[in-house]
Order: structure tokens, then sequence, then C-alpha cells
């Protein structure tokens, strides 16, 4: 199948798109953006849909304003409006103590729900493929989140606004594929291919190797992906009468009732954890704690500078430190 068909069916069959909706595109100047902002403008001809393409200056890199370029002429070759922030990611980098891709995604995401407000947008459309879910799989596995479902789909910001990657299903392969024969403009960002980066070793080193071993390795993932956001989706709704029974949230502190908690499955247990670890969510903090529980090792233990974890009584505290 081609991009448009696999983008035309994941839409019709998910409903991420309806007439009438009003629809922020984030379009970098890359070949995934370009792509999506291309299909959106022939989905815009099947059903009455508004767009409205927003891009993005770092301010990190010389190339922004030729990709601004690209962006604004084809927007208006298409007959899109099209509006161009600047963000300052590294200082916000700097500011906040996270790396530049964190304070990238952070300024991006928070400006694009300032624009949907403004612009009376319900949803905001982000170009991430098939191939970006596969690295993000792997980071994360990598890390050990334990976590394969990947990049969702559809990720609702509050009751009237959501932020959707229909394009999601689609390989980079076939996004290139669609750009050559549609002879579309693009800019590559060069970073993308410095491996300094996590995501672009797993990118340049690791998944090409998989695809070796299994050209369909992509789409494998994006499948694995599916089934673990259909089960979690699922499974988090009945763990919610579970959290009721043994969990009590208050301001600084989260109690758990041993003597309930310890009578529920291995699997219901570990979710629980999850669920209410206040920071890192990993699967080897996850274990420690299951470990000092069972154990009853170490009554006090540092979870960060900001977390402490005890055992008192046959209940456990995840209490926050006092500055």
């Amino acid at each position: 199948m081609k991009a448009w068909d696999i983008f035309y069916n994941n839409i019709s069959r998910n409903g991420f798109v309806k007439s009438k909706d009003k629809i922020i595109l984030a379009v970098s100047g890359g070949q995934d953006s370009i792509c999506m902002l291309h299909l959106f403008w022939r989905l815009a001809k099947k059903i009455s849909i508004e767009l409205l393409v927003v891009n993005f200056n770092h301010k990190l890199r010389k190339e922004s304003e030729k990709e601004a370029k690209i962006v604004k002429d084809l927007s208006d070759k298409l007959g899109v409006g099209c509006i161009f922030e600047t963000i300052d990611v590294k200082e916000y980098s700097e500011k906040e103590s996270v790396s530049i891709e964190t304070a990238g995604r952070n300024l991006r995401y928070s400006m694009l729900e300032k624009i949907a407000k403004k612009y009376k947008c319900n949803k905001i459309a982000t170009a991430h493929n098939a191939n970006d879910n596969a690295e993000t799989v792997l980071m994360w596995l990598l890390r050990g989140s334990g976590n394969f479902a990947g990049i969702p789909q559809i990720r609702k910001i509050n009751g009237k606004l959501a932020i959707i990657r229909p394009v999601l299903p689609v390989k980079r392969k076939l996004v290139e594929e669609y750009i050559k024969s549609h002879k579309l403009p693009f800019c590559t960002d060069r970073s993308n291919f410095l491996k300094i980066y996590a995501r672009n070793k797993i990118r340049l080193s690791l998944m090409p190797v998989c695809e070796k071993i299994n050209p369909m390795a992509v789409e494998h993932i994006f499948a694995l992906s599916c089934i673990q956001t259909r089960e979690d989706a699922y499974l988090e709704t009945v763990l919610d009468k579970f959290l009721k029974k043994c969990v009590k949230v208050q301001r600084n502190q989260i109690l758990l009732d041993l003597a309930v908690f310890l009578r529920y499955n291995e699997a219901v247990r570990f979710r629980i954890l999850r669920r209410i670890l206040p920071q890192k969510k990993y699967n080897s903090y996850i274990n420690l704690i299951m470990h000092k529980i069972l154990s009853l090792d170490a009554p006090i233990y540092r979870l960060s500078s900001e977390w402490i974890f005890k055992i008192r009584s046959n209940k456990a505290y995840f209490v926050r430190s006092k500055k």
C-alpha cells in the first residue's frame, strides 16, 4: 500500500478526523511533515475540515529560515493558512536542566496548545511515522521502561483538544516515495545524522540491523505497539477498582496498604506501582520497590532528591521530602 492509502484507511478506521474539525498541522519542513501537509490537503477535498499550518524556529540552526520559506511557499500554493513561531530551546534547556530534545518538545506542545485555543482548533496533528514509533519502542526497551506501546496515535489533552498522529502507520520509505512522486520540496535536518543522540544511534545503527534480519521489523513493532495500547487501555480501567482499595493519595504522600496490595496478582501489583510511583517509572525502580516490600529491606529508601519510600506497620509510603 502507498502512503495515501494507509493514511486514509487509518483515519477512516479510527475516526481521527471528522467533518468540521479544525486541525493544526505541525510542519517543520522535513519530509514527514511536508508529506502530512499534502495528505491533509488531499483529505480536505473529501471532507469539510479546516487546516492551519504551524512552523517553529528553535533558534538552533541556520537552516530554520530556509525551512520556514519552504513551508510558507507550499502552504500558500495549497491555500492553507500558516503561522510561524520562534521558541528559545537552548535557553529553556539550560533553565529547566533538560535535554535539547525534551526542551524542544515541551515548548512546541505548549505553544501548539495556546495556538489551538486562540484559533479554536480541536485537533493538533504531528507527522510521526512508523519508523519513529519503532525507534521509540527500542529506545524505551533499552532504557528499561517496560513499555512497548510506543507513540500514541491519539492523546487527549482535555475534553475539546486532542493530538493525533494519522501518519504513524506509514513507513519512512513510503513517505520518501510520496514526496518524490508528488515532487514536493523539503529540507533535511542534518542533526538527524549526528550520533550524539540516543534516537539517532538507534535510527542509524540499530534499525538497519533489525530490518536486515527482517524487512518487516518496523511493521511488526507497530503491530506490537497496537496490541499493547489496546491491552493497556483495558487493564488501566480495570486497575482503578484495585487502586481504590489499597491506595490513598494525599498532597505530599501516597499511602499503600500492603495487606490488601499483597493479595493481588503480581501483574496487578506491578501496574499499581507503575501508576503511583511519583518518579522514575522504570522497570528497575518498580522491581526495586517490590523487592523492598516483599523483604521489608531498608524501611526507608530515597527514591530521588524529592521523594523517599518507607515501610511502617504494614503500610508503604511515598513521601515528598521537605526542602
